[in-house]
């Protein structure tokens, strides 16, 4: 469900980039999303449970273990998979509520009664992300106020921001939207913004 806390924000924006760790535990669709090209090194592993149908529910132990994989083989496959990711750039520690979500969200949280609460923000499997309700954030999640002072504040964990760090939500067209930086046409640079005439002034920064 959409929407934001009112819970007051705690500035924990700064804190540094630490990237995400795969283990055993983790569901291996999980581990795909988390790095898409992890895919590559598990079937180099000989191990396709991210391209089953049901598959890439399972935790990366299991999915291991019917492939016959040894403990020693599936460390060499971890240690693969962290390697990878450390390796990728990290994104923007960073989130942005525009005015308008604000103003949308803070409806949500009078119509559904729950100004005691706070949302947190979760990236999904495509890419996007959705909200939820909790009684408080957890001791990693950072949190971010809205734009213009609209005075609400939005609460995601290092993992939503190593998916859609330096995002920015939205609400336009009667719906939450979520703008990347790689999404507008300057790729997160305003100066070298090529709409609204050359301006820098687009909403892709």
């Amino acid at each position: 469900m959409p929407g934001v806390a009112q819970k007051p924000a705690n500035k924990r924006q700064k804190q540094e980039v630490v990237p995400p760790c795969v283990d055993r535990s983790m569901v291996v669709m999980d581990i795909v999303h988390l790095c898409p090209q992890a895919a590559e090194i598990m079937a180099a592993y000989g191990l396709h449970c991210f391209s089953c149908t049901v598959g890439g529910s399972e935790s990366l132990e299991d999915g291991c273990a019917m492939h016959g994989f040894d403990d020693e083989t599936i460390d060499a496959l971890i240690e693969d998979l962290n390697e990878m990711i450390r390796n990728e750039p990290p994104r923007p520690q960073t989130l942005q509520i525009t005015k308008p979500a604000a103003g949308a969200l803070k409806d949500i949280v009078k119509e559904e009664k729950r100004e005691k609460d706070v949302l947190i923000v979760i990236a999904d499997s495509q890419g996007g992300f959705c909200m939820e309700f909790r009684s408080e954030p957890d001791a990693d999640d950072q949190a971010f106020e809205s734009d213009e002072g609209a005075d609400m504040t939005v609460y995601a964990s290092p993992l939503t921001l190593w998916h859609i760090g330096g995002g920015k939500i939205d609400f336009r067209d009667g719906r939450f939207k979520l703008d990347l930086p790689e999404d507008g046409c300057c790729k997160g640079d305003a100066s070298k913004c090529t709409c609204q005439g050359g301006t820098g002034s687009c909403g892709c920064s």
